[in-house]
Parts: C-alpha cells; structure tokens; sequence
C-alpha cells in the first residue's frame, strides 16, 4: 500500500475530510539544554520555542491535516553550532506514541549513528567519518552526523490525535545544546480550494 493511499484509507476510517493540499511535511521539535537525562520526550512542550524550534504549537494536527512518517531524524547542536553525536556512546532507543497506541517501540538508533554505527540501509555508510570541504579547498573531519532512520512501515498521524516521539537511554549525556527530532514525510494540509 502506498503513502498516499494508506493515508487516504486512515483518513476515511476515521471520518476525516479526504479534500485537502497533497504535500511533503516536516514536523520538528527542540529540547534546549537537555543535560544528562535517561529520557526526551519531543512534540510535547512548545512554551517558548520559536518557529525556528518547532513548527507546531500543539502535539496535533489540524481537523484538515494529516501525514505518513517515513523518516525519523535526530540532531544534537552544540552551542558552538557544530553536530554532535546524539547521546556519544549511549545505548538510546526511540518510541512514537500515536494516540494512545505505541505504534514505534525501543528502536535502537546506534545502527545509524555518527561515523561509528552501522547501517541498518543502503541508504548510509557505516565507518565514514563525515567531512566538509573548507574554502582553501581542504577537507575537514566533523565530530559526526545526525542520526536517519527510514521507516519500512508507514506510520500515520491522523487528525486531532496527539502524537510524541520518545527518546530513552541509559543516562545519555546531551550537555548544553539542542536536541532536535525532525519527522519527514507525505501529508495533507487544509486547502481553501473554491471556497474563499
């Protein structure tokens, strides 16, 4: 089954209205200055953040929106800017809770994470340090890369339905920066049509 029409299919057994703008959709959330903690809970708090922290203000989607997760991506942003490793060497596993169902449970992250994990895909090299090309045209090694997780199942936020991305492991140290949560995808969003 498609995104498109798995979507559709949920929509309807909920009585959602099926109208709508097709489109790609990020959801994004940040927890600043996380410290050390055995938990992160994301699409939970929004009090204070900017528009460049999140992009929602609640933990659901509008009566007219909906979406398909297909990819989960973590970042750690240090306050100097540079990406981190999510939680180092910490053994971290991520949940999804759609309503009152788990729908994703303890998936462990170390496959994808930074230049020591191991790919779970085709999709990334496992052992490659990342690197960027400075202007004088030489090559920099960065401490790491964010973590990519590509969903073989397609999970479904429906509308009206509170939804949040938990982030759990065993003390992991995050320190003074951001960790953000990014969920990438196929959704609909309200559109006006004929009616304004």
């Amino acid at each position: 089954m498609s995104q498109i029409s798995k979507l559709g299919y949920v929509d309807s057994k909920l009585g959602a209205p099926s109208s709508g703008q097709q489109t790609t959709r990020i959801l994004f959330n940040t927890i600043e200055a996380p410290g050390t903690t055995s938990s992160l809970t994301f699409f939970k708090t929004f009090q204070g953040l900017t528009n460049g922290q999140t992009n929602l203000t609640q933990n659901r989607l509008d009566s007219m929106e909906s979406m398909v997760i297909k990819t989960i991506t973590l970042y750690q942003l240090a306050t100097s800017g540079r990406i981190l490793n999510i939680g180092g060497s910490a053994q971290q596993t991520i949940s999804i809770i759609v309503g009152n169902q788990q729908v994703v449970k303890n998936l462990p992250i170390q496959f994808n994470q930074g230049f020591t994990g191991q790919a779970f895909d085709r999709l990334h090299e496992n052992g490659a340090a990342d690197t960027d090309t400075t202007i004088s045209g030489t090559k920099n090694q960065q401490t790491s890369q964010p973590v990519e997780i590509r969903l073989l199942t397609d999970i479904v936020i429906p509308p009206q339905v509170a939804f949040e991305v938990r982030l759990d492991s065993n003390q992991a140290v995050y320190g003074t920066g951001a960790v953000v949560c990014a969920l990438s995808g196929y959704g609909k969003i309200f559109s006006a049509g004929n009616t304004f």
